[in-house]
């Protein structure tokens, strides 16, 4: 009898896929978590149990699409994985590597302050022990100092970061705890010149080798959200009875991570929202020390410039306010000086006329006296019957001219003694002289003074005020005629000439001369020439020459003396600006 016999097919067990995190190549990986993959597959012969060795990328991606039932990773990114993949840890290896950093290079380094402005070697900036730990303790020294450093970010597996610093591509690199040690045993030709700088003695007496950082718990085995709690139940109790190759204790406290990313804020305490004030003041604390310091100092050099703006300001008003007291004072005292001059001037006037009073009376005299003369004739003729309309025709023509004659004697006088204000406009030199004759003419003839008059044709117009230039060359002709008292009758003879004379300082003028055939002025006196209150006449008070300079001087001209060339006397000169032409 033929009996058939009916065999289930053989059936693979259940899949356990185990995530382990890879830092130094995936045969390093698999070869060194061998021993768990064998105890968990002797402990769940219904399980197919798998490692897989993943970067920190690719197991964050493996996690999200739910390809693993296990994970086997660093403390940093355990807590990471924890916060955005929730896995929960179920061991924590013991007896393994430290889960530590070491910094290596070929030269020699005391301190981590020695890493500013120098390339630093990483294999990424997520690496927990092969960045942020060494990135914690620069923090520590001085919060400015990561931001001074130069990463050079290598990439899976770690001992490229080694490698760039062999290759001249950066001065130090971050090495997990006590990977040094291991490249240098398995190539000591490529590995042998660097050199760990060991910043923490105590950890690297505890540890074995020579150490950058603290010591942190270490690998923790998690479970994933889809595992069954039933399963990583077995998985625990299978890690915790191995007690060869790897050995795994009770899950450890894994504060010390959470302390160290809080204070990076990195993974599940980096920002991603508003910041609020207290991380900002955290943040920022040195910059606004500085800047409070700064706005301090603003402040106070704001008061200070303020304080002395005001005092300026105050002490500016108080001379502007005395400034115009001093221009107020100035302005009356220089009307008063000019009122004063005034003053002065027409008192030289009636000086003048009064040393000229008995020949300007005889000069008078004449003329009434003829007309007296002549008005008695009439009147006779009249009474006697002896007139024709001829006779008095021609003695009616006598009396006006002889009146018209005394009238503008006493005009002249009049304009020339009368208070008035400066008045500037055109002068014609010739013609002011001609007038000047009818007052000191009477004075030339008393005192037997012949008086010759040259002026030059077509001379031009001066500005000036013709009273006051007036008054000059009376002054100058009554000088003159008073220095010859003591000379021969003969030879007394004064001179006026008027011609065009151009200053070569001054430009276009008029140069007006007086000259007499006196005794003259010594030397002395001429050092004196029109000085106040110095005179060489004995009744003199000294005031006639200083007015007659300073009238010429605010008339843009000059007045001086000198010797004639030839014979005795003196030359007083007086220039004049010439009127310009518009």
């Amino acid at each position: 009898m033929l009996s058939l016999v009916l065999s289930t097919p053989i059936q693979a067990g259940e899949p356990l896929r185990i995530g382990v995190l890879d830092y130094l190549g995936s045969d390093h990986s698999l070869s060194h978590w061998a021993p768990t993959q064998q105890a968990l597959r002797t402990a769940l012969p219904d399980h197919d149990v798998t490692l897989e060795a993943l970067g920190i990328h690719a197991l964050d991606a493996a996690l999200t699409e739910g390809r693993l039932d296990f994970v086997i990773t660093n403390p940093g990114n355990y807590a990471d994985l924890e916060f955005h993949h929730h896995i929960s840890r179920i061991a924590t290896i013991d007896g393994d590597l430290p889960v530590a950093s070491t910094l290596v290079g070929t030269g020699q380094m005391t301190t981590l302050r020695e890493l500013a402005g120098k390339r630093l070697a990483i294999v990424d900036p997520d690496a927990f022990g092969g960045f942020q730990l060494i990135w914690a303790e620069m923090q520590a020294v001085d919060p400015r100092l990561p931001a001074q450093v130069e990463l050079v970010v290598t990439g899976y597996p770690m001992q490229g970061a080694a490698e760039a610093v062999l290759d001249g591509r950066a001065d130090a690199a971050v090495l997990r705890g006590c990977m040094l040690e291991t490249l240098k045993a398995s190539d000591p030709d490529r590995f042998g010149t660097l050199t760990a700088f060991a910043l923490d003695d105590s950890a690297s007496q505890d540890a074995g080798c020579l150490l950058s950082s603290p010591v942190y718990p270490g690998w923790p085995f998690a479970k994933t959200p889809g595992t069954s709690p039933e399963l990583a139940k077995q998985v625990a109790v299978a890690l915790l009875q191995m007690t060869d190759g790897n050995l795994w204790t009770v899950p450890l406290d894994y504060q010390p991570v959470h302390d160290l990313m809080r204070g990076l804020q990195i993974g599940p305490y980096a920002r991603t929202g508003p910041v609020s004030l207290r991380d900002f003041i955290a943040d920022y604390r040195d910059w606004l020390i500085v800047l409070g310091v700064a706005l301090m100092f603003w402040a106070l050099y704001s008061v200070r410039i303020e304080t002395l703006v005001r005092r300026r300001t105050r002490a500016l008003d108080e001379a502007n306010a005395q400034l115009k007291q001093e221009m107020i004072d100035r302005q009356r005292a220089e009307a008063a000086d000019r009122q004063h001059r005034r003053e002065l001037e027409h008192v030289a006037r009636l000086s003048i006329l009064g040393e000229m009073a008995s020949s300007i009376a005889h000069e008078l005299n004449q003329p009434l006296s003829a007309i007296s003369n002549y008005a008695q004739g009439c009147l006779l003729r009249i009474q006697a019957g002896r007139f024709s309309e001829a006779d008095m025709v021609k003695a009616s023509e006598e009396m006006a001219g002889q009146a018209e004659r005394a009238a503008t004697v006493v005009k002249r006088i009049r304009a020339f003694v009368r208070k008035r204000e400066s008045q500037m406009g055109p002068v014609d030199m010739g013609a002011l002289i001609e007038e000047s004759a009818a007052i000191y003419a009477a004075s030339a003839n008393r005192a037997g003074v012949t008086v010759d008059v040259f002026v030059a044709e077509n001379l031009p117009t001066v500005m000036a005020d013709r009273v006051q230039v007036q008054q000059v060359i009376l002054n100058l002709v009554q000088n003159a005629i008073d220095a010859m008292t003591d000379t021969d009758p003969k030879a007394r003879s004064l001179e006026i000439r008027s011609a065009r004379y151009d200053d070569l300082s001054r430009g276009a003028g008029i140069c007006l001369s007086v000259r007499d055939h006196g005794h003259g002025m010594s030397p002395e006196a001429m050092d004196h020439f029109a000085e106040a209150f110095y005179t060489t006449k004995p009744e003199g008070i000294g005031l006639g020459l200083a007015l007659s300079r300073s009238i010429v001087e605010a008339h843009g001209g000059w007045m001086r003396a000198e010797a004639p060339e030839r014979g005795p006397g003196l030359r007083v000169l007086i220039w004049l600006p010439v009127k310009e032409e518009t």
